[in-house]
């Protein structure tokens, strides 16, 4: 972007509280302000436990707030995750599974309940999520830009390894504003320290760690192969009885000549990402500690899925993958007054966000919705150890598959598209649909139609031994399959807000 464009851009956020009014006497709602970087995994970031990454910025606001440690999202694709998050809805309730099926002008969902009610709806970063028709009902103002320096493609078409996502170095500082994310961040701040309208909330879905594999200067080697070998070790490799797609992936993305050095190194280069985005999330926060916003402003952090980063050698996600590196994401808030330090051990969804949000804000949601708010949570109680949580994926259906969607032909036809064997893979071996419940002792994932998995996390948290039909776990699974069939007719459909009379209407000729 152009010093005259950013101009532009800048003069346009410091003369927008001039067309709100500010907030009403008596008005204590909190503002809100949710940092949302894609594809970033939760056990990724030093305050869920891994052993080196620097994520001080992270560290220290979960050392404010209230950290999540089993939040999972409600599906590993961009668009389906989001949807669920701003309705509270399910993807199946009414078909949001593909990157192209967004929330409709006609649907609730969590931003236009906000606008409606008062709130300056600030909107920075990409979609996936609303339809073009929602965006002037439910948003107040919105930009896009997102991004890091990822440097270039480190293999030529045809060599192996050009499918890997892995990128060359780049000499882009981490503190330069043709950072997309960054300057997203940057906007953000300067909205907030120009006597924002409030009540606001700050929506700031960035590219994050989203692959390609690559950082902006001093950041894309920050970690080492050693580090990971020694003290994070990947996940195994071809592990048996794991669905198709864990060879598949190595398969058609060519990655079937590289030993474990190499993906280590995308997993470093993963990891150098996260804390570049750590990076831009201390520099929001200097816009709001310290100041008076500090006092009424909630801040949360999550994200939409996680990414293989090189576990199992895979690399970037799959949407019907139900893997805890995809559906385990950061869930870390910080309220004014609540508890600090607080670690919520039990499991949540991340569409609990919307709840937790619109109850904060005081407002009464009308519609049907199966998200719990975590309010109570956020002022230091324990969660629901009794609960379990849902996430689903794949395809079945012809449009579905993300090679005969026209709006997504083009990433998946060209063979020079790094999405290119994604769709290959769809076309030629399928996604099955399937369905991930967890609690707090065992994780199902039931696939109809291909390896369906059944997890101990008592004695197996990194999921490496399916025991899917082992006589053993039998009536755990059982009694698992059977709760799936129960959440699956109380969830299946939702009654419309609106209803229509049963008598026959006037016939034309009497209106």
């Amino acid at each position: 972007m152009t010093r005259s464009v950013l101009l532009v851009a800048f003069l346009c956020l410091v003369s927008l509280p001039a067309a709100f009014s500010w907030r009403k006497p008596g008005d204590n709602r909190p503002n809100f302000v949710i940092y949302f970087p894609d594809e970033t995994r939760a056990e990724s970031l030093g305050c869920y436990g891994h052993p080196f990454v620097r994520t001080p910025n992270f560290d220290s606001f979960a050392a404010e707030g209230t950290l999540f440690e089993q939040a999972h999202v409600l599906h590993t694709q961009c668009a389906p995750s989001r949807c669920a998050i701003t309705t509270g809805r399910y993807m199946h309730v009414l078909g949001h599974r593909t990157q192209t099926h967004l929330v409709q002008s006609y649907e609730a969902n969590m931003f236009k309940y906000l606008k409606d009610a008062g709130y300056t709806v600030m909107w920075y970063g990409k979609n996936d999520m609303l339809s073009q028709d929602s965006f002037n009902l439910s948003v107040t103002n919105w930009t896009d830009g997102i991004g890091a320096a990822r440097g270039k493609n480190m293999f030529s078409f045809g060599e192996a390894g050009y499918y890997s996502f892995l990128n060359t170095p780049d000499d882009t500082l981490p503190d330069s504003l043709s950072n997309g994310d960054l300057r997203m961040v940057t906007l953000a701040s300067e909205f907030m320290s120009n006597d924002p309208p409030e009540p606001f909330i700050i929506w700031l879905p960035t590219l994050g760690a989203h692959p390609s594999y690559g950082a902006p200067k001093g950041y894309y080697d920050m970690y080492s192969t050693e580090d990971v070998h020694d003290r994070m070790p990947l996940r195994p490799a071809h592990i048996k009885n794991k669905p198709k797609y864990h060879e598949g992936i190595i398969k058609y993305r060519n990655l079937t000549s590289f030993n474990d050095t190499f993906f280590e190194k995308i997993n470093a280069v993963y990891l150098g990402l996260v804390s570049w985005v750590d990076y831009a999330f201390g520099q929001l926060l200097k816009a709001i500690d310290g100041t008076a916003l500090e006092n009424n402003t909630a801040v949360f952090v999550s994200s939409d899925h996680g990414d293989f980063a090189g576990d199992f050698h895979l690399v970037e996600k799959w949407p019907g993958g139900m893997d805890d590196i995809l559906t385990r994401v950061p869930m870390i808030v910080r309220i004014p007054g609540g508890a600090k330090g607080h670690v919520v051990k039990e499991p949540i969804n991340s569409f609990d966000m919307m709840a937790t949000v619109l109850e904060m804000a005081d407002i009464n949601v009308t519609h049907v919705h199966f998200a719990q708010s975590f309010v109570k949570q956020l002022q230091g109680a324990a969660g629901d150890p009794n609960r379990t949580v849902y996430s689903e994926g794949g395809y079945l259906y012809h449009r579905e598959i993300e090679p005969y969607d026209p709006e997504q032909a083009r990433s998946y036809s060209d063979p020079k598209a790094l999405y290119y064997p994604r769709g290959q893979e769809e076309i030629h071996e399928g996604i099955p649909r399937c369905i991930m419940a967890k609690n707090m002792n065992y994780k199902l994932v039931y696939r109809p139609r291909g390896v369906s998995e059944l997890y101990d996390l008592k004695i197996d948290e990194r999921e490496l031994n399916n025991v899917f039909d082992d006589e053993d776990y039998a009536a755990v699974q059982s009694e698992m399959l059977a709760d799936l069939l129960r959440w699956m007719l109380e969830t299946g459909d939702v009654t419309p807000l609106q209803e229509d009379p049963r008598g026959l209407p006037k016939p034309p000729h009497e209106n």
